[in-house]
């Protein structure tokens, strides 16, 4: 089987840089980690598409696993760690 050269988005380049993991180790910037986040999200699905696109067996699910694992890191990060939301009401938006 001949193996396919893998092309991998700038926006996917960008997102997931060599930074990207000290942006989740680094305590506080609750903005920033939302961010790499979701780059490293971008990164595994596309990850996995182009390994299932190049036909490259059951090693292109490997993305996969790794995106469960960030998920579960997500969504059981303490409350200090995320990013609080800012609602405002209806009645201040009539206000202004």
């Amino acid at each position: 089987m001949a193996s396919r050269q893998v092309r991998i988005p700038l926006l996917v380049r960008i997102l997931s840089n060599s930074r990207t993991p000290l942006a989740l180790l680094v305590p506080g910037f609750a903005k920033l980690k939302e961010w790499a986040y979701a780059g490293f999200t971008f990164a595994w699905i596309s990850a996995f598409v182009a390994h299932y696109l190049a036909k490259d067996g059951p090693i292109a699910f490997s993305p996969l696993v790794l995106l469960l694992i960030l998920i579960v890191s997500y969504v059981t990060r303490p409350t200090s760690r995320q990013c609080q939301a800012r609602v405002t009401s209806a009645e201040s938006i009539q206000r202004s």
